[in-house]
């Protein structure tokens, strides 16, 4: 349990702890935490109770005195000042310090180094591994995360520790690094929703060495229904960042502009979202055009799953997310988000699935279907159906089926014929596209005997 009551931190002044859980170190000036009695480096101890405690011992002690005191004053309970030099001994004692920032302050004034305390508001689940949740501390789109040192789970929050930002090792007034101007806590467990928070989302343009609270959560995501090793098989898939619009229709809708394309090679709503989260959680470059770096980990979301429509997430300062090469089946399942943040959507969306008998079957690569508009069909003026992209619905037969997407906006019915060659009969086929995925048409040609 973290400790909040001064009564509770035994110490000891330029000596070895035996039982004590502080140490003040007089001549290299450190505070060290350790482990005795009710103290873990997991619970920790409030700043504002260290503080307290500090000052106790400075009335108590008559030996601690007679040097620099370690504090001087709180600036308020979420931020504590170590000033004339004093340091926590290590990073153990540091990563300790809970509910409050610090500062290293030299004798002549000057900050020397800055913690916030980052806080995050929110369950993470039981299970949870500090590789899933992370931070960056820089907006580059190849920025370096960090983990945290103490992750709680099945708990009100998940992290609640020190973070340095600032550090002037010379004390100069010159740092080495100041990265008080951005920070963003990410929550990416496989199979769970993705959260992620920065600190202008929560209000502070910058941070400096006080407490900062980002509501950070998640649940188990129904949206993603194959695991990592499924979709790390998949092939031909892809994600581009480009630095001009891309124009898409999106069947007869459109066309819109985009600046980030995912290619989901002829996969389900499902399969993408599922992969495209897999994108996310990766430490490598997954912008297909090598002239850019985006690793995976710091990537902003692309997509989201509203029930059971695939939703793409505009980008700020890039553009809209459209997705290419969807599997007609889902054209139905997906509304994107393009670059005026409009969300666009197709045009419903039939599905007609053709099925071939076995003598067709063994006539592929040679048969052919055709598929026309029963209203037109025969005669000169027959006319093939066309797709929901606008090609017409005809083809050699090279798989035991064939789908076709259809902009539905009525009933139409259809006849088709397939002509075999050595092994099949000519057949014909008909059927309605109705407002439906399900429609089906069924070509059962038998045995060709007469063929030379």
């Amino acid at each position: 349990m973290k400790i909040i009551d001064p009564t509770d931190l035994t110490y000891i002044v330029d000596g070895t702890p035996t039982t004590e859980i502080l140490r003040f170190d007089t001549a290299n000036k450190t505070i060290e935490l350790t482990e005795n009695g009710t103290f873990t480096f997991f619970d920790g101890v409030t700043g504002q109770c260290l503080f307290s405690k500090i000052k106790e011992v400075l009335i108590a002690d008559s030996n601690i005195i007679k040097y620099d005191p370690p504090v001087l004053e709180m600036i308020h309970d979420e931020s504590l000042e170590l000033v004339y030099g004093w340091t926590f001994k290590n990073a153990a004692t540091l990563k300790s310090i809970r509910d409050c920032g610090v500062a290293y302050v030299n004798s002549a004034g000057v900050p020397t180094a800055k913690y916030a305390c980052i806080v995050t508001l929110g369950t993470v689940t039981a299970g949870t591994t500090s590789s899933d949740m992370y931070f960056a501390q820089s907006s580059a789109t190849d920025a370096t995360t960090a983990t945290f040192t103490h992750l709680h789970t099945a708990d009100s929050f998940g992290v609640n520790e020190l973070v340095q930002f600032y550090s002037d090792t010379n004390g100069d007034g010159t740092p080495d690094y100041d990265l008080s101007s951005y920070f963003k806590v990410f929550l990416r467990r496989g199979g769970y929703t993705f959260d992620e928070s920065n600190n202008t989302e929560i209000g502070y343009p910058a941070i400096t060495y006080k407490k900062y609270n980002f509501p950070i959560t998640h649940a188990v995501d129904a949206g993603v229904t194959k695991d990592d090793t499924t979709v790390d098989g998949y092939t031909g898939m892809s994600i581009t960042w480009y630095a001009t619009a891309q124009s898409a229709s999106l069947g007869t809708n459109g066309p819109y502009n985009y600046h980030v394309v995912i290619n989901g090679n002829n996969h389900t709503y499902d399969e993408i979202y599922s992969w495209v989260q897999r994108q996310l959680r990766l430490t490598s470059d997954i912008d297909a055009d090598i002239t850019n770096v985006r690793t995976g980990t710091v990537a902003a979301a692309l997509v989201r799953m509203d029930g059971s429509t695939l939703k793409t997430i505009y980008q700020p300062t890039v553009g809209g997310v459209h997705i290419s090469n969807l599997a007609a089946a889902s054209y139905n399942n997906v509304a994107e988000a393009d670059d005026t943040q409009a969300m666009r959507t197709y045009p419903y969306t039939a599905a007609i699935t053709l099925e071939f008998d076995s003598y067709l079957q063994a006539d592929i690569g040679v048969a052919k279907f055709w598929i026309y508009d029963a209203a037109t069909y025969p005669g000169a003026g027959a006319t093939l159906l066309k797709d929901a992209s606008n090609n017409d619905m005809t083809g050699t037969i090279t798989q035991p089926t064939a789908g076709f997407s259809y902009a539905w906006t009525a009933d139409k019915n259809w006849i088709g014929i397939a002509v075999g060659d050595n092994d099949a009969k000519i057949a014909i086929a008909s059927g309605t596209i109705e407002q439906s995925t399900g429609n089906k048409g069924v070509f059962v040609a038998g045995k060709e005997r007469w063929k030379l």
